[in-house]
């Protein structure tokens, strides 16, 4: 692949996101819950969630590091930001 291959390639992922507005359903909330069930956090953990998208699994990991904890929740794509 080369680099301008790539760079068009990446553009489009980017692109594929930015479009998507509802990515939030029931299948996403239970996969979420489930992924940070097996991380096993405890309260005061710090957590980095990159490519957080809907920010669901970010979300139901800061309910249980508390206030003593931090989330930090990342994502490229402008249209998996929380509203």
């Amino acid at each position: 692949m080369t680099e301008s291959s790539l760079i068009t390639y990446k553009q489009q992922v980017l692109n594929d996101f930015n479009n998507r507005s509802n990515y939030e359903n029931e299948f996403h909330r239970q996969a979420a819950t489930r992924l940070v069930e097996l991380a096993k956090l405890q309260s005061g953990q710090h957590v980095l969630d990159i490519a957080t998208g809907t920010g669901l699994a970010a979300i139901a990991a800061a309910q249980i590091v508390g206030s003593t904890g931090c989330v930090l929740g990342t994502d490229f794509a402008l249209g998996m930001r929380i509203k």
